[in-house]
């Protein structure tokens, strides 16, 4: 009344411990958790909010409206917890929703070979809202942590793992979570440093890659596996981020239509035996419990969904192996799409390892990239200001001999 303003609109309060509600700012629209509202209310807001600024009354006055059940709404970003919510860039392979009573999800993404969409860095991160609703707290708590484990998104990293995790923390449960829930009660949270892929998920992909690829090299006879001395070893050479493995993969003789494999991988053998395996489902069974597994594989890698946790491997089988001690390649690359907005590399200037060469500016955020190596640089292909490609080549940098 004060401003005489009309229209949609989201007040904001911060509440403490002894419940005393603080107005903290008020926005002239309606604002990303309104499908809370929405399911214990009973409305649309959005065509309220149409409605109204076509000249129509609201069609409910306050005390007519009446609060049942209880809803909560998680934000699926493009980001990645496990480097500091660095946000992502990239393509939407698979965007399969979760469905199920008491599960509204909000979404303005697709997937696939035509309609398939990039995420860029000109956007807000976030990828849909993934809501549920219960009769009490609890309830739709329990009906959010599977919307989001069954909610599968391949290609750009998201933060899943992350929120199934915050639904489950016993600070959350009990309602005692405040802003700084992430600093003093989640920390130590694995989702949020990077963890090393176990034998399982490994072994998974192994044997996933082999099973999707290999028919396609059968020969015409249509004896391709075929061995009158029983099955050979593959050898496997998988990648995920710093992480390098070879892998043996040996195919057991079959039991009641179950495929059975023997995986090496490093110093541990894991023990898969393959139910079924579709276009992008395989269920499994290891250590005598049988398990699903989503999984994609396109441009070279292979994209798991085991429980809540999200693994992204390089096949790097077929490729040109390089020494391990070849700590860095001097091409200096953007890490996503975005604008430069500093060039501090010089042609000819001598640089240290680590010292930052380009600021890069994406999703409202500054990422330095630094040279990997110690040496010269040779050429700069950019200047402040530019927009810039995911990989595109920005520094080039001569490496000492030293640091080869």
């Amino acid at each position: 009344k004060a401003c005489n303003y009309v229209g949609a609109g989201t007040v904001e309060f911060l509440v403490d411990a002894e419940q005393n509600f603080y107005f903290l700012e008020m926005n002239t629209r309606l604002q990303v958790e309104h499908p809370v509202t929405e399911l214990i209310t009973g409305t649309d807001l959005v065509e309220w909010q149409l409605n109204v600024a076509a000249g129509e009354k609201l069609p409910l006055t306050q005390e007519e409206i009446s609060l049942k059940g209880h809803a909560i709404e998680v934000r699926l970003y493009a980001e990645d917890p496990a480097n500091q919510f660095l946000p992502q860039t990239g393509p939407i392979h698979t965007w399969k929703p979760a469905q199920g009573n008491g599960v509204r999800i909000d979404s303005g993404i697709a997937a696939g070979t035509n309609t398939g969409q990039v995420v860029s860095p000109f956007y807000d991160p976030m990828l849909a809202k993934i809501i549920a609703y219960g009769a009490n707290r609890e309830e739709a708590r329990r009906k959010l942590i599977q919307a989001v484990k069954e909610s599968t998104l391949f290609g750009v990293t998201v933060n899943s793992n992350f929120l199934c995790e915050v639904l489950k923390h016993p600070s959350f449960i009990s309602g005692a979570a405040t802003t700084a829930f992430i600093a003093e009660d989640f920390g130590d949270s694995p989702t949020l440093s990077r963890q090393t892929p176990g034998a399982l998920p490994c072994s998974l992909a192994t044997v996933i890659s082999y099973l999707k690829q290999r028919p396609q090299k059968a020969n015409t006879l249509g004896l391709s596996g075929w061995s009158n001395t029983g099955h050979s070893a593959w050898p496997y050479k998988l990648k995920s981020h710093e992480n390098e493995w070879n892998i043996t993969l040996l195919e057991q003789a079959a039991e009641n239509n179950i495929q059975r494999f023997s995986i090496s991988h490093e110093s541990t053998n894991t023990e898969i035996e393959i139910v079924s395996i579709s276009e992008d489902t395989v269920i499994y069974q290891h250590n005598g419990i049988r398990q699903k597994c989503m999984f994609q594989l396109a441009e070279g890698q292979i994209f798991l969904r085991i429980d809540t946790a999200y693994y992204a491997f390089e096949d790097c089988t077929q490729s040109t192996g390089t020494s391990e001690e070849a700590a860095g390649s001097g091409q200096i690359t953007a890490s996503m799409d975005g604008a430069i907005i500093e060039v501090f590399a010089k042609e000819g200037e001598r640089v240290e390892k680590g010292q930052t060469l380009v600021i890069l500016e994406a999703m409202k955020m500054e990422h330095p990239l630094k040279s990997d190596v110690n040496g010269t640089i040779e050429s700069v292909t950019v200047t402040k200001g530019n927009q810039v490609k995911l990989r595109q080549l920005l520094v080039t940098v001569i490496a000492d001999e030293e640091s080869e």
